[in-house]
Order: C-alpha cells, then sequence, then structure tokens
C-alpha cells in the first residue's frame, strides 16, 4: 500500500506530462547540473546523479534514484521537476492553482493551504508541504510559473525523520539555486522558422474619401454576417465584406471622436475605443450605426481614463468590456478596467503589478478560456484571468527581445499573434507563437518607404489593427501617414494566396532569382543519370515525381537545392522502388552539406537491387518556391 501511495504522490497528474521515460542526460559527483534542453539548472549535491527526460527529471543518491525509479521508499531526499503549459494543465484562471496543488500533492492525506513560493528564479508560484504518517514520508511540491511561459512542477520528498534531520534544509538550498531558462531547442526559433510559405487572400487599399472625411485606420472586429467593422480613427467606422474586402460604407462619427478600437458584444453592439479628449472614451453604437450609449470621463479617478485613453478594448462572451489607460498622473500608473456592458466598474487592476515593463499594450480576449492577453512595446506577451490575476508573465520575451509589438490576436486554435512593427523579425511584420510561447510561423514585408506609394500585397509598415477570422485567417489594417493610403489585407501564415506577394512582384520587374520562373504544374516526367531538372512547388503542387531507368547495381546519388539559396523552400527528396514503395528519403542534409548546398537541403544515396524503373518524389518539409534536382550515378 505504500509503495502504490508513493507512486500517487510522485506521478498524480503528471503522466500525461511525460513525453519519454528514456534518459536523455545524467550528471553526478556535486556540480552544477545543467540542463539546457529542458531549461534548468541547479546545484547538485554530492554523490547525487540526475536521470531526463523530454519534459523532466529525477534527482537523487544513487539508491535513492533506482527506488523512486520503480515506486519504492527512498532512504533519502529525491528531487523530481516536471515541465507542462498552463493549457496542459487546464489552467485558465490563477486561482485555480492552489487546489491544483493540493491534488498534486496526493490524495488520504491532509494538505495544508497552499502558500506563495518563490524557487530560483521562477517568475511566480505556490507550494505546500505534507506528512503522509502512514508512509513515514514528507514531501514538498511547488507548482511554478517559469522561462517561456511553461510550468514546473518541482517535488522533493524523503522519509520524515531524514526530512527533519537535515533533508528540508537541503530542498530549501536546491531550490534557491534552481535557474529556469528557455529550452536550448526554442533559443534558435526566428533562424529556423520558415517565413515564405504564406499567402494574401485579399487586399483592400484606398485614399481618404473624397469628402474631406479623415482616416486613420486601427483595430477591426467582424460579426456572424461576414461584415468586418473597422475603427478609422476621426472618421468613424469603415464597414468591408469580410469574405472579399469589397467597401460596404462609413459610419459615424458620433461626437469627438479619434476610435482606435473596436470590439463587438455579445449583444451584436459595436463598443469602441475613443481616444479624443472627451467624457465619451467608451462609445456603443449598433451594427447599422444607431447611438446607444457613451462612459468615461477623463481624470486619475478609479474607473477614469488619462488623456489619449483607451486605445485598446476587449469584449467577453458575458459582455463584460476590457480597457487599458496608461499614463495617469495619481493613483496606479496603468490601469486594467472591467466595465460592465453599461459602464459599471467591476475590476481595477495595478498593471504595475502584473508587469511593470508594459507599455502601449494592447488587449486580446479568449472567448474558449476567458483569460485575457496583453502585449505592448515592452513586456513580450502576458495572460491574464477574469479577476485580473496573472497567470503568465513575460510570455515569449526571448523571441520579442528588441522588437516592437504593436498588437495581439487570439486564433480559434489558441494560437497567438501578435504584429510588430518594421523592421521586427528581419523584416516579418507578424508571429504567430503557441500557447506556450513557441515561435511557430513569421509572415510580411516591409514597406518600401524609399520606394512609395502603395502598398504591395503583403507589406507591413506600422500594423495598427489586428483579428483572427473563425478559419484562421489573419485581418490586419493601417494607415501610412506619408502617402495616406489605408490598407486592409487577409493572409494566412500558411498556404497560397488569392494575390501574389510583394517580393514577388518585384521581382519580376527586376528579375530577380527568387522569382518563380517556373510554372508549378509544369513539373515531373523522365530524368536521366546525369540530368538536372528546376521546378516550382507550392500548396496546390507539393509534389513532383520524376521517373529514371536503372541497371542492377547502380548506386545513385539525388540531390535537391533550394534554387533561391535564401530558405524560401525545404526540400525533401523521397525514392521509390519498382513496386512504389518508400526505400529511402531525405529530408535535410545538415552539417553534411556539399559546397553550394545549405543544411536544408536534400542529399540521398542509395544502391539499386535490381533493374528497372524508379520513382523520385520530388517534395518538401515546408516553404514554397523553386529547387534543382539532380541525378548522379555514382561510381565505385
Amino acid at each position: 500500500m505504500s509503495t502504490r501511495r508513493f507512486r500517487l504522490l510522485a506521478l498524480v497528474c503528471l503522466a500525461a506530462l511525460m513525453a519519454s521515460t528514456a534518459p536523455l542526460a545524467q550528471a553526478q559527483d556535486g556540480s552544477r547540473y545543467d540542463n539546457p534542453q529542458l531549461g534548468v539548472a541547479f546545484d547538485l549535491p554530492p554523490g547525487w546523479q540526475v536521470e531526463a527526460t523530454e519534459s523532466g527529471l529525477l534527482a537523487a543518491a544513487p539508491d535513492d534514484l533506482a527506488a523512486a525509479r520503480e515506486g519504492a521508499i527512498p532512504q533519502g531526499l529525491v528531487l523530481r521537476i516536471i515541465f507542462g503549459t498552463f493549457s496542459q494543465l487546464g489552467i485558465t484562471d490563477a486561482g485555480q492553482l492552489p487546489d491544483l496543488l493540493a491534488r498534486l500533492a496526493g490524495s488520504g492525506a491532509s494538505v495544508p493551504p497552499a502558500q506563495p513560493a518563490a524557487w530560483g528564479n521562477a517568475l511566480s508560484g505556490y507550494q505546500t508541504e505534507i506528512s503522509l504518517e502512514r508512509d513515514g514520508l514528507t514531501t514538498r511540491v511547488a507548482l511554478l510559473a517559469v522561462a517561456g511561459g511553461r510550468v514546473a512542477i518541482v517535488r522533493g520528498m524523503a522519509p520524515t525523520p531524514i526530512w527533519q534531520a537535515g533533508a528540508g534544509a537541503q530542498l530549501d538550498a536546491l531550490a534557491r539555486s534552481i535557474e529556469f531558462s528557455l529550452p536550448e531547442r526554442d533559443r534558435d526559433l526566428v533562424n529556423t522558422v520558415n517565413a515564405h510559405d504564406g499567402g494574401v487572400m485579399w487586399h483592400y487599399q484606398a485614399l481618404p474619401p473624397t469628402d474631406g472625411r479623415p482616416i486613420v485606420l486601427g483595430g477591426l472586429t467582424y460579426d456572424m454576417f461576414d461584415v468586418m467593422y473597422l475603427a478609422a480613427g476621426p472618421g468613424g467606422v469603415l464597414t468591408l465584406n469580410m469574405t472579399n474586402g469589397a467597401h460596404i460604407s462609413y459610419m459615424g462619427p458620433w461626437g469627438e471622436a479619434d476610435y482606435v478600437d473596436v470590439a463587438i458584444g455579445p449583444d451584436t453592439r459595436l463598443y469602441l475605443a475613443n481616444a479624443a479628449g472627451t467624457d465619451s472614451a467608451i462609445t456603443v453604437v449598433d451594427r447599422a450605426g444607431n447611438f446607444v450609449r457613451v462612459w468615461g470621463r477623463r481624470g486619475d479617478g478609479d474607473g477614469e481614463f488619462a488623456p489619449g485613453m483607451p486605445r485598446t478594448i476587449a469584449v467577453t462572451q458575458q459582455g463584460d468590456v476590457w480597457v487599458v489607460s496608461e499614463g495617469h498622473t495619481t493613483g496606479p500608473r496603468n490601469r486594467l478596467y472591467r466595465f460592465d456592458a453599461v459602464g459599471n466598474l467591476l475590476l481595477s487592476v495595478d498593471l504595475g503589478t502584473v508587469n511593470p515593463d508594459l507599455t502601449g499594450i494592447r488587449i486580446d480576449y479568449n472567448n474558449a478560456t476567458g483569460a485575457l492577453y496583453m502585449t505592448g512595446a515592452a513586456g513580450a506577451i502576458n495572460v491574464i484571468d477574469a479577476d485580473g490575476e496573472a497567470l503568465v508573465v513575460s510570455l515569449a520575451e526571448e523571441v520579442l527581445q528588441g522588437l516592437t509589438p504593436l498588437d495581439i490576436a487570439i486564433a480559434p486554435d489558441d494560437s497567438i499573434i501578435v504584429a510588430l512593427a518594421a523592421p521586427g523579425l528581419e523584416g516579418y511584420g507578424f508571429a504567430e507563437f503557441s500557447v506556450s510561447g513557441r515561435l511557430l510561423d513569421l509572415f510580411g514585408f516591409p514597406y518600401d518607404e524609399a520606394r512609395g506609394g502603395e502598398f504591395l500585397h503583403g507589406e507591413y509598415l506600422r500594423p495598427a489593427g489586428m483579428v483572427v477570422g473563425p478559419t484562421g485567417i489573419v485581418y490586419v489594417t493601417e494607415t501610412n501617414p506619408a502617402t495616406g493610403y489605408s490598407q486592409v489585407q487577409a493572409f494566412s501564415f500558411r498556404g497560397d494566396g488569392n494575390l501574389p506577394l510583394a517580393r514577388e512582384v518585384l521581382a519580376g520587374e527586376i528579375g530577380a532569382s527568387d522569382a518563380f520562373t517556373v510554372d508549378p504544374a509544369a513539373g515531373g516526367g523522365e530524368i536521366g543519370y546525369g540530368q538536372s531538372v528546376r521546378g516550382a512547388l507550392n500548396n496546390r503542387y507539393p509534389v513532383h515525381r520524376y521517373t529514371f531507368e536503372a541497371q542492377a547495381g547502380d548506386r545513385i546519388r539525388i540531390t535537391m537545392r533550394d534554387a533561391s539559396g535564401e530558405g524560401q523552400l525545404d526540400p525533401l527528396v523521397r525514392l521509390l522502388g519498382r513496386d512504389q514503395r518508400e526505400l529511402a528519403v531525405n529530408d535535410d542534409v545538415g552539417s553534411l552539406a556539399p559546397e553550394g548546398f545549405s543544411q536544408r537541403d536534400a542529399v540521398l544515396e542509395f544502391a539499386l537491387s535490381g533493374p528497372g524503373t524508379y520513382t523520385i518524389e520530388a517534395t518538401r518539409f515546408g516553404g514554397r518556391g523553386e529547387y534543382v534536382l539532380t541525378l548522379e550515378r555514382v561510381e565505385r
């Protein structure tokens, strides 16, 4: 019975987070243990060993390590750390943390209330300590928010007499020495993510109306009838057809106005963030443009707004209205407010207590989880629960370091989209992150201010508003103050759009090598030894098949490289036998890349067993663009 209870203590609620049980690393002999793959380091007591998996580690003296691994009672202190995410644990409310910690501590024992805890450089956390009299064990378990938007579940356990004789103090020292960091596999994502495989679906672009209406596009939203509503500054609200970007009309303005953001509520009314200097910081109208109400006085009182605020707004499924007011002269300088639908203040949060680095704040609401997401010119990404308590602070700060987030939007699959000012991420203005802060994709081409004039498809200068539609299409807005052109673009991070991208248009004008000079539909056919073929792949034509004749004993080499040399295509080559079964495949040649090849190009060598017709599949791991495929017979 005691063995079973120990197993429960060690594994309850954690099994789903363990991706592998095979040891990945070991360390010993009383030194500083450092695991860059997991993103954790700590002082290792003399004689201890560590066994690590892809999502956690177990550390103890060798005999205790073996006992813990087998589910038996150890004779000394054992340390276990498991990494996961808030979403994996189903946490949507910071108030859930103490209760979750009690469940992690184990059943069948009285669990003291969880207390705030500071373990090493963890961002925040809770801990509790319990004694199991029947097993003679004492355990302390902590639930910590750590680098990369992750959760670390840290547990120390030992027989109670050993705990009281010094193991508890030993765990205290270990806790102080822990340093969490971004896992090594995530540190170079910006340089490895393919940013050339997205497409623009439609592009609206216009100069200000001839009636003199001043237009400065900001935030946008949409309704169930595929109508988009765009905050247009002093010009009121612009409406477009969501499916194709066709212009519908302008509405408003309603009094003195500078509408910088808009959200739609469950009552189907539009809630406008009005930055004009009036006591109507929030304006509510219906979808036909009929005035409903205003609220929001200027001042430093609770629920009041600083000059030029609010500049961001979100409405929950329950109809509550979240807004931010920055720059107050007295009281909390930067504030997060939650109002009901008629303007009664429900909550006021001092954002200095959430993340003092946040400035130029933008927010979006996740309908699925009830969490509020925040970003700004500084402060990275932050997740707030319905009570204004921080769930995650400074998510993805390693990727966003030195960049300027301008807006944030949450996709239906819970991905986080961040708009960035040029020249962010080497010229890509939109970044997609997972809920755990892992960079997934990039898109966008910097607007050429020297060229001037209209925006080209996929170009951005300084995005002002962004929303993600129900199918994952991203819609972005901005106005170029130098030219007067306003644009709205609908794009996908992955897939072919309906419009040629800016780089393709410009490449075609100047004859650059990355223009699609090969028709993607014109690929495949026969190939012989010593021949090279050129083709182009995209989402519509993701694979080309080439056949060749071979003799028994032929040893062949197939190479496939990205013709642009700029990482636009990640080639993958596959060899099929005479019966069309796969014989060999290569994605990345890696560090053994021949001269003139990149590590992501494909090189495949294979000895053929018999004569006949073989097939080469030229395809891709990701991206789109031109390739050069060569077939050679290698002399023995």
